[in-house]
């Protein structure tokens, strides 16, 4: 069978082994001259990148030394990561005999064209991601990593997952940051603990916040009749769009439909990624990897149910499910491994409702972790009495979990 994928983000990248894999013949379309998508050229893997010696200069300044990074030395590591990377996509498909064809992709008539040929093809999995947005006087979260500018003062639009995530690593960086949010809090969706702890924390740490307000963008940007001080830079942080163009027939509204397979209904085409509404690249990981084998004529649906999600600050925060129900919270200034470390900033609230574990919200060191043991155990139906059977090792920072379900259970 032949099979087109459009798109090489994870998305596209994990449908095509799928495919592959099973033994169809799979072709790869990608319009840029690098592969790996937003995440590897923008987003996931630069950003990660940048943070991480960020993340040593915060260590280091918990126990009292200095480390210092410029945002230039930052961004060098980024682009070397995402070279990396990339070429490590191109390496990878290349193992699994996956052909990858470098051109904008149109669907006409239910078939695939680039530079005006047909490429045969029995199923088509369109994973286009999206596109940044485009708003006069700004850059977006893509921009950062190649940046050529030299500034001090940032002002970041948005005060949800991206905003919070980018305006501590500018913090970190060295750079003087202000958020704009339109609600009373950051990260407004989330648990009401969670979004009040992160709040406070970032007005501690010092990064100014304007909440409850209303941005006008111009010349002099405005918050009703107040002018903001002067940015070298500003941050719009959210309004990614699908990247549609080329594609505007498949079924949508503002993201493409599909069902749980990830069929969109229309001939044999399944889409998968960020061009259906989901925003990490393991959601798109595992759409993709369900659109590969449902085209290859495996049956199999995508559950989004206990996903983990983590913001890359640190503390770090994570989430899965609702905290909904019973909710017990466990202060890390209780585990001995925080302590140790002296990383006792934060909490792990975990909710049930009976003996179902529903949901769970971290603000901690390791609340990556924390939160991916929890979403297992809601992923897989573990309740209280088996999921308190887990052993985490001593001492750890899962012991949370453990302690948790301790005064759950009682």
């Amino acid at each position: 069978m032949n099979i087109t994928i459009i798109g090489s983000g994870p998305a596209g990248i994990y449908s095509a082994i799928a495919s592959a894999k099973l033994g169809n013949k799979v072709r790869l379309i990608e319009k840029n001259d690098k592969l790996g998508g937003t995440c590897v050229l923008y987003g996931c893997i630069p950003s990660k990148a940048m943070l991480h010696p960020l993340f040593l200069k915060y260590f280091a300044e918990e126990t009292g030394r200095e480390l210092n990074f410029s945002f230039s030395e930052i961004q060098k590591i980024a682009k070397n990561v995402v070279n990396r990377l990339s070429k490590g996509v191109e390496y990878m498909l290349e193992s699994y005999g996956i052909e990858v064809i470098h051109g904008k992709a149109q669907l006409k008539g239910g078939n695939i064209q680039v530079g005006g040929q047909t490429i045969p093809s029995d199923k088509l999995i369109v994973a286009t991601g999206t596109e940044k947005p485009q708003i006069e006087g700004t850059i977006a979260s893509d921009d950062l990593p190649y940046l050529d500018k030299e500034f001090s003062k940032v002002l970041v639009i948005g005060g949800g997952a991206g905003g919070v995530e980018y305006a501590w690593l500018l913090k970190m960086s060295g750079k003087e940051v202000s958020i704009v949010e339109k609600s009373d809090s950051l990260l407004p969706y989330l648990d009401e603990d969670l979004k009040k702890a992160v709040t406070a924390y970032f007005k501690k740490i010092g990064i100014k916040l304007y909440l409850s307000s209303e941005i006008t963008l111009g010349d002099k940007p405005r918050i009703g009749n107040e002018e903001l001080p002067q940015s070298d830079i500003i941050l719009y942080t959210f309004g990614r769009k699908p990247a549609l163009e080329g594609f505007e027939e498949l079924p949508h509204e503002k993201w493409v439909k599909v069902d749980k397979r990830m069929y969109t209904g229309v001939n044999n085409i399944y889409a998968a990624g960020d061009i259906t509404g989901t925003f990490t690249a393991h959601e798109a990981i595992h759409e993709g990897f369900v659109a590969g084998l449902n085209a290859s004529g495996i049956e199999k649906y995508y559950n989004p149910e206990a996903v983990p999600k983590v913001i890359y600050t640190e503390p770090q925060i994570a989430y899965v499910g609702n905290t909904k129900g019973k909710c017990v919270k466990i202060n890390m200034t209780e585990i001995p491994r925080a302590i140790a470390e002296g990383l006792t900033e934060g909490f792990l609230k975990v909710c049930t409702e009976g003996k179902k574990i529903t949901g769970a919200v971290a603000f901690s060191h390791d609340a990556e972790n924390i939160i991916t043991l929890i979403s297992m155990f809601i992923n897989y139906g573990i309740d209280i009495d088996k999921a308190i059977d887990f052993i985490e090792p001593h001492p750890s920072y899962l012991e949370a979990v453990f302690e948790a379900l301790l005064r759950l259970n009682s």
